[in-house]
């Protein structure tokens, strides 16, 4: 049974209990409802407390439920009909084969049956597009030839007027645009295209646009900018004669429905594949899109549970607060209650009662919360996150809100559950004269017991972290270990000193920068939620035992003044009430500890941005890369006479220009019997001497192919110089070498200096490489295997390869005016250029925003604080309206029990925000200094910092101040002789 069944399960049988109890036991009942109506404002803050954990439940749920709709409808609309696509691809590039294939494999699959309703052979096509009328153009234009008899299944294309229209009624120069490629070219009808294809040798195609078609369907295909010709045409423009590179399925059953029977199909269509030897492969593609759909949200209500774990927990602590102290407001009365007969479960039933109206009234109004708490996140989320094309709808499924509620209810009456018992083990005596419980033997059994307990269950914990290798058993099994025996020691009368050392030793294990997790194999989620309990439980165990007597020592040195009386009694209360105090300040170190983290990373990003950049450009500000043209002839030429003033342009003139051949190609290493898909990077004299990339590591010699001698390699010029001497080294980029981020990609290739590989293309051709060096940083934009460039065009063809130009832009040059005039001389090849600090910048921007808004979504975990505040400074000035009275009565004035209140609050709040920023600064230090100290700076952003700190220090003065100020007000008459 599952633990959301389970929560449904208790939540069902507590609601029946809670209605036997109603219907046997009326006097409980009226007892329970009497307490709720004593103060109507309290219970509403009550509420308001309580609802928040249930809250950010539902908002995560509701969150992951509409980045699932939005991105399972972004599948439908761009695929449509296709359920499956058959094609022969090597590291995402189509290579054609013969149409007869399809027609093989149509028969096959008619003969067996197979639930189909369609499948069309595609020539699928990629180019530079140029509106010759309009005088604009597009270098990634997709023309797909169609074969109109075989589309029926995959709908009709329709113009804008409405009508049907098929390829086979174009004329031999015609062609469809869908709306997005009209939009991108300006196009309309009746308007000539040029179409530039080829990869060697260029052939133009000239068509007329007769008529544009609405993005739906066939013509939504994968968001693309679309043309759409004849097969047959399309196969004679392209030189592609009797040749496709795409086959489309369409299952039975629907765009949506159709998936239930894919199993069948991907079967049938690989066994055809097999029978007749083809050099195919069956793409899920639908399939493969709802999972990704599906993963996307289940990831991201992860990160928003990961993220409001901390302020559910935060809730948790509120509820036990509340009702400890609605125990000792109510200690006398309760006592006099079993006095006159009730018995100890009586009591539990009273306040699980009165527990249950909170439970559930919260939990409601909580779901209710999180729908529009989503709706704000999914708000933002559309307009500060980049999504593409995919546009954002609100979306919830109501079971997501019942989940919410059942899972808000079940974790909030279970803790009242746990505080209700508590309350019940009272002694009639000490109840009614309202004494504080000594501890006992039993008391000192019971703790000891516990800690042996913990301890055991630590070692246990830690001897499977270390055997298995896992974060989860190490990062919690010592300090369990630890604080069991320090709570067995505890039991021995030496609780502060036992519980101090045990706490110190946990932050040392937890801070010490030693990494404990296995990146490979945990769950780095529930590693972060248990670091962060451990690190804040930990340091409020050693500010509750330790802050108030370093304080009373302070004061018994200092002089006597007129302020020590009220200094000295705003300490003894916290000190006093060690449990409660210790659950207030958890409920702000916990937020301000995950709010701390984030902004510790904001900071990081920010201080590392130029490190960041200069390292991902190796010292070139502009790249430029064909993507259908193998390599630009005369390039320099050209450029040289469209560019006068290359001197002013470009750093050191035509020198400042390197370029590269490359080739998609796959990686294996030797003696590996898996493969890659890698880019082989074929890099010229320039770039080899000009670039500006360290390594991490290196070998410390190679042998020069020209002399046959070996020489020493002692920094990076020598190590790129390497390739040029030796045409078997290679230089990878650090996604090679092992983990370079908090969850490595297990998928990359794994190398290291001196070992050797072997990079192939689609037709077998390959050449055996030595590693010779590892870059220092992971590249974004030129990710993969760096050889010397006649080790490319030596092995393999022009063809099959593109060509990449790196330009070091002069200070004072327009790098857009440069770009544009670039991409407009070079259009025919389709050349396109990338300025590499505005990408890194764009990139940057939005994750500071995605992370701002998670900062957005943890501040209201404060409220959970701020409410915990208020509600127990409201119970604690009624819980301690006789002290305040005979503190009136011995001469202490209104502005004296003021000051009295406020210190407390502010000693619990500078308490709470000194824990979690504190540990939070100090955590984020650790992870950097074991992840990310060789490729990012260190940096405090102490201005952000103390705007989350007043934040949340004016917030808990403000929550607080109305209670101080009628605590100060009460008569002291009135206040002895109070009785609720």
């Amino acid at each position: 049974m599952a633990v959301a069944d389970l929560a449904a399960l208790a939540v069902l049988v507590g609601i029946v209990l809670a209605a036997v109890v109603l219907a046997g036991r009326p006097l409980l009942a009226r007892l329970a409802a009497r307490n709720i109506r004593r103060r109507t404002s309290r219970v509403l803050i009550v509420l308001a407390g309580l609802l928040v954990g249930t809250a950010v439940i539902s908002s995560s749920l509701v969150v992951g439920d509409t980045l699932s709709y939005i991105f399972l409808e972004d599948v439908y609309v761009r695929l449509g009909a296709i359920d499956e696509i058959v094609s022969n691809e090597f590291n995402g590039q189509l290579i054609s084969f013969s149409e007869a294939n399809a027609t093989q494999v149509a028969a096959d699959l008619a003969a067996w049956r197979t639930p189909i309703d369609g499948l069309a052979p595609t020539l699928l096509k990629v180019m530079p597009v140029r509106n010759v009328a309009g005088n604009k153009g597009n270098q990634q234009i997709t023309v797909m030839g169609l074969d109109a008899s075989r589309e029926t299944a995959f709908g009709p294309l329709r113009a804008r007027d409405g009508s049907s229209v098929t390829t086979d009624s174009l004329n031999a120069s015609a062609v469809y645009a869908n709306e997005r490629a009209a939009a991108d070219l300006n196009a309309t009808v009746g308007q000539q295209l040029t179409l530039f294809y080829g990869t060697t040798n260029q052939t133009l195609v000239h068509a007329t646009v007769a008529a544009i078609v609405r993005d739906e369907g066939t013509a939504a295909y994968e968001h693309r900018s679309l043309l759409f010709m004849d097969l047959r045409r399309a196969q004679v423009a392209f030189n592609e004669s009797d040749a496709i590179n795409q086959m489309r399925i369409s299952n039975i059953g629907g765009v949506a429905d159709g998936l239930g029977v894919a199993d069948n199909v991907t079967t049938n269509l690989r066994l055809s594949i097999a029978i007749h030897h083809l050099d195919l492969r069956v793409h899920s593609v639908k399939a493969d899109g709802i999972a990704q759909a599906v993963q996307i949200g289940r990831d991201a209500t992860e990160l928003f549970l990961v993220m409001g774990a901390f302020g559910i927990l935060a809730g948790i602590l509120l509820i036990v607060n509340i009702f400890v102290m609605l125990a000792e407001e109510r200690k006398p009365e309760l006592g006099i209650a079993r006095a006159l007969g009730f018995l100890r479960k009586d009591l539990l039933a009273t306040f699980a009662l009165e527990g249950t109206f909170y439970a559930v009234v919260a939990a409601a109004l909580g779901s209710l919360a999180g729908v529009g708490l989503g709706y704000v996140m999914v708000y933002f989320f559309d307009k500060l996150v980049p999504h593409g094309q995919v546009p954002v709808t609100f979306h919830f499924d109501p079971s997501s809100v019942l989940t919410a509620f059942v899972a808000g209810t079940a974790l909030t009456w279970a803790t009242i559950l746990v505080a209700s018992w508590r309350v019940s083990r009272l002694n009639i005596v000490r109840a009614i004269r309202d004494l504080p419980e000594p501890g006992t033997r039993e008391r000192s059994r019971d703790a000891l017991a516990a800690g042996l307990l913990a301890a055991a269950a630590g070692l246990a914990l830690t001897a499977w972290g270390f055997s298995a290798n896992t974060g989860l058993g190490k990062i919690p099994g010592p300090p369990l270990l630890s604080l069991g025996l320090g709570i067995a020691v505890a039991s021995r009368r030496h609780a502060r000193a036992a519980l101090t050392i045990a706490s110190a030793f946990n932050l040392v294990w937890i801070l010490v920068p030693v990494g404990l997790l296995n990146q490979q194999t945990d769950n780095v989620s529930i590693a972060f939620v248990m670091t962060g309990i451990i690190l804040v439980g930990s340091a409020i165990l050693i500010a509750v035992f330790n802050v108030s007597e370093a304080l009373r020592s302070l004061l018994r040195r200092a002089n006597r003044g007129r302020g020590r009386p009220v200094l000295s009694t705003a300490v003894s209360y916290p000190a006093e009430k060690r449990f409660r105090t210790g659950m207030t300040v958890a409920m702000f170190a916990l937020i301000l500890f995950m709010v701390t983290l984030i902004s510790m990373v904001q900071g990081l990003q920010a201080s590392s941005l130029d490190t960041f950049v200069r390292q991902q450009s190796g010292g070139y500000d502009v790249i430029a890369y064909t993507t259908s043209y193998g390599e630009i002839p005369n390039f320099r030429q050209i450029l040289r006479e469209n560019f006068t003033d290359l001197d002013g342009t470009l750093l050191g003139g035509e020198n400042g220009v390197s370029s590269a051949s490359v080739l998609p190609a796959k990686v294996e290493t030797a003696g590996g019997n898996r493969s890659y898909d890698y880019t082989l990077w074929g890099i010229d004299n320039f770039l080899i001497r000009s670039n500006g990339y360290g390594f991490t590591s290196f070998l410390p010699s190679f042998v020069n192919e020209s002399t046959g001698r070996s020489e020493s390699l002692t920094d990076r010029t020598q190590v790129w110089l390497s390739l040029r001497y030796n045409h078997t080294l290679a230089i990878v980029d650090r996604t090679a070498a092992g983990p370079n981020q908090f969850v490595p990609d297990s998928s990359r290739l794994r190398v290291v200096p001196g070992d050797r590989i072997r990079a192939f293309d689609a037709m077998g051709r390959s050449v055996n490489l030595t590693i010779v060096g590892v870059l220092e940083q992971a590249l974004q934009f030129t990710s993969g295997v760096f050889v010397d460039q006649d080790v490319v065009r030596a092995v393999f063809p022009a063809q099959e390869r593109y060509t990449a130009y790196f330009f070091q832009m002069a200070p004072t040059a327009d790098v857009g005016a440069f770009r544009a005039n670039l991409e407009r001389v070079f259009f025919a090849y389709g050349l396109q250029t990338i300025d590499i600090r505005e990408e890194i910048g764009r990139a940057f921007d939005a994750s500071q925003q995605v992370l701002t808004l998670m900062e957005a979504y943890l501040g209201i975990g404060l409220l959970v604080g701020i409410a915990g505040l208020a509600v127990i400074t409201l119970r604690a000035v009624v819980e301690r309206r006789t002290q305040i009275g005979a503190l009136r009565a011995i001469g202490f004035t209104r502005r004296m029990v003021l000051f009295v209140f406020l210190l407390e609050i502010a000693l619990i709040a500078v308490l709470g925000v000194g824990i979690g920023v504190g540990l939070g600064i100090v955590f984020a230090y650790k992870i950097w200094a074991v992840y990310f100290a060789d490729i990012i700076v260190f940096r405090i952003p102490w201005d952000h910092l103390l705007l989350i700190v007043g934040i949340a220090s004016v917030a808990a003065v403000a929550s607080t101040a109305q209670p101080a100020v009628r605590a100060s007000r009460i008569p002291p008459a009135e206040a002895l002789r109070y009785i609720e």
